[in-house]
Order: structure tokens, then sequence, then C-alpha cells
């Protein structure tokens, strides 16, 4: 399940170069292509009455369309990447649904958005970066940028961390980590997560410890119908968020993936749970669509 096209959302921040490289870093190891979009919000091109002294501060539409285009350009360039091996596109509207729309239009498999931090960062903050992820008919990968002054440098994915849950539609989840792994020359690890709210964290009860025996069992069946015995694996007892956050962190992670089933199903790797890992985690994540 090799990634084929990959729209890069592109803002136009002193991070934008790194994000360009680790985009090119993963399209060069997937042999995929790379579309890379930049999005103009109407606001800044709406008419000001001239009495208030403003109207030269405006930009027209086309114009505005022109400039960015350079802008990417150069920055494109600083990166080493040749703009005739790759598209470049420039949109004006909402920039959540332009995004996904340009990767509905472009057939593209995989969007990648960049985050400072342990926030996601630019225009991509809050309800926009929401949308990307759970909105996007295709897989979303948020890549974390450092706020150090250090050059641009690409982060390679040595380290994977599978957070697996027992759903029918893991299978697509589970495939698309081995591939990453494969194509990576990087070692997979598992990890699966018994939700147990922090109030409880005391001895177990034997209910619980039913439930979780009853988990052991179902997590070493899924390790071996997906030929993952090999695989270092490990069940965690906590809420799901933080637990695989923590868990990356302290393993040195470098790409956490797991599933979503976007706006339109709820499972426990989703919604909250996947929001946290993404704000938690320092490392790279991707959500595959399911």
């Amino acid at each position: 399940m090799a990634f084929k096209n990959i729209l890069v959302a592109l803002s136009y921040e002193p991070a934008a170069e790194q994000v360009v490289l680790q985009a090119k870093y993963i399209a060069d190891c997937q042999q995929a292509d790379l579309i890379f979009v930049h999005v103009i919000e109407p606001l800044l091109l709406m008419g000001i009455p001239e009495a208030y002294g403003y109207y030269e501060m405006l930009r027209n539409g086309e114009e505005a369309k022109v400039e960015e285009m350079t802008r990417m350009d150069r920055i494109l360039h600083r990166v080493g990447i040749d703009r005739e091996k790759v598209k470049q596109i420039v949109r004006v509207g909402s920039v959540k649904n332009e995004i996904i729309d340009c990767a509905k239009e472009e057939g593209a498999d995989l969007v990648v958005v960049g985050a400072h931090g342990k926030r996601l960062s630019g225009f991509y903050l809050g309800s926009i970066a929401n949308a990307v992820l759970h909105q996007s008919p295709v897989d979303v990968l948020v890549t974390k940028i450092s706020d150090s002054d250090i050059a641009p440098a690409i982060k390679s994915y040595k380290r994977i961390l599978l957070a697996v849950e027992f759903m029918p539609a893991i299978d697509k989840v589970i495939q698309q980590a081995k591939e990453l792994a494969a194509r990576h020359g990087a070692e997979l690890i598992m990890v699966h997560v018994v939700n147990r709210a922090p109030v409880f964290e005391m001895p177990l009860s034997l209910f619980e410890t039913e439930i979780v025996e009853k988990i052991e069992r179902q997590f070493e069946q899924l390790t071996q119908e997906y030929c993952l015995a090999d695989v270092p694996s490990q069940l965690l007892l906590g809420s799901p968020g933080k637990e695989i956050a923590d868990y990356a962190d302290k393993n040195a992670i470098d790409l956490i993936v797991m599933g979503s089933h976007g706006r339109h199903g709820v499972e426990l790797l989703l919604g909250s749970t996947a929001n946290s890992v993404f704000h938690r985690s320092h490392c790279d994540a991707l959500a595959v669509r399911l």
C-alpha cells in the first residue's frame, strides 16, 4: 500500500523548508509524486473602502496567486527540489476546505501537514488541523517541526510504532505500517492500550484481570494472524492517547501509525484520543483513513 501521490499543505513560515524536506524524504522512499498546495484566505483579498486609506495594502486575487507561487518556488529551490518534477498549486478559499478538496481533485493518497513541538502550527492550528485530520478522505501525516534555530534536516523513520485496536478495519493500518517499515528499513514495534482511567490506577480487580487476560489472548492471536510474532509488542494500561505518546517518547519512536475513521465513526483510537496523540507526541504521526 505504497503512497503514489502526496499532497503537502504548505504555509509560508520559517519552518516551511523542514516540512518540504520531510515530504521529499517520504516521497523518495515511496517513489511517489509530490504536490504542493498553499491556500490564500479570502480575508486577505477583501476590499476595504478607499476612504479608510488601506486600499493600497490589498492584493488582486490573481496577482496574489502569482506572488505566492513565486514564494513557493524559492522554498523548493532552497531545499533542492526541481520545480519541473513536482506540481505546485495556489488556491483561494477556506484553508481546510481547499486542502481537502485539493486532495480529492488531485487523487492524493496522503496529505502532509507540519506542526511545531506539541502544538499544530501556523494556519493549521486548532479547528483547521482537526478538520484535515478528521475530514480528509485519505491518510494524513503530521510532521513535527523543531522550534530550535538548527538548520532544517530530514528525520529518518528508523523506529515505527503501530498503535492497534481490535476492529475489522485494522487490517489496513497493519499493512500500511508493515509497508512503511519495509520501505524505510525501520524497526516495527506494536502496542495496544487497554483504556483504564487514572483514577483507577490501583491493583486490577478480578473482573479487570479477566478482561486484560482476554485482550492479551486477542493481541497474541492478532500477532500470529498478521505474521507479527517477531515484532516487539506490549500491552499498556491507561489513557490511550497519553500512553501511546509517552511510550513513543520513552522508546525513541520516529513515527506513530494509527487508524482513523474520520468524522463518520468513533473508535478508541479516534477523536479525542487521536488528537491527544498528535498533540502530545514529539514525533511524526500518521492517521490511516479507514
